[in-house]
């Protein structure tokens, strides 16, 4: 491995450890706190607004708790989406499907996500994407757990012909904003982060921060 590589690898690691640790560090009231706060903010996107179909994330670990926010959405009449982690051969790895919370299974990862034969929405169809991570900076770059899942589909979605003029929203605690994260030439820059303080704006630059 180059030693670019390698130092790259090493600083990610890193960062995925302190943020780690620092989330864990949140107690579920303030953790709930938190999560409804970052609702809010996210439910005041204008993208969030005029979407029709939204691709959430269920929480895992200590991620911040997507569950009021994805209530939200379909009570506006949203149609909300989950990722489910595809065996196939075909990209994008992750694929979406229509499931309630109560209809999930564990899958390849030991993680919640729709039945293969839920009903799916292809991916360059949604509107927004909320995409988890470990940190996130104002340029939009994203350490998340190394899969590059994210990174992928994101690729996917914006060189795919027939899609829509799908966004990309990093969604987390206000302390997993850092400086800079580290970053390689595989990873794709999200369009915007939300956390429970603030609307990052990071692919127009014509778009100030909004608190």
């Amino acid at each position: 491995m180059h030693p670019a590589e390698l130092s790259l690898r090493e600083e990610k690691h890193v960062l995925r450890r302190a943020m780690g640790e620092q989330r864990d560090a949140v107690t579920p009231e303030r953790r709930a706190t938190l999560a409804k706060r970052a609702a809010k903010m996210f439910l005041e996107l204008p993208e969030a607004r005029a979407a029709r179909t939204v691709a959430g994330f269920v929480s895992t670990r200590s991620e911040i708790d997507t569950d009021p926010l994805l209530g939200s959405l379909r009570r506006r009449g949203v149609k909300v989406v989950l990722p489910r982690v595809s065996t196939g051969l075909l990209p994008p790895r992750l694929r979406f499907h229509r499931a309630k919370r109560s209809e999930l299974v564990f899958g390849i990862f030991g993680l919640l996500e729709p039945r293969p034969d839920a009903p799916e929405v292809a991916a360059h169809e949604i509107d927004l994407f909320m995409v988890p991570g470990l940190a996130f900076d104002h340029r939009g770059t994203r350490v998340g757990y190394g899969g590059g899942y994210y990174d992928e589909l994101a690729a996917y979605v914006r060189a795919h012909p027939d899609a829509t003029n799908a966004r990309f929203v990093g969604l987390g605690f206000d302390f997993q904003l850092v400086d800079a994260c580290p970053t390689g030439e595989w990873d794709v820059p999200l369009d915007c982060v939300v956390t429970d303080e603030r609307i990052v704006r990071c692919r127009n630059p014509t778009i100030e921060e909004e608190a």
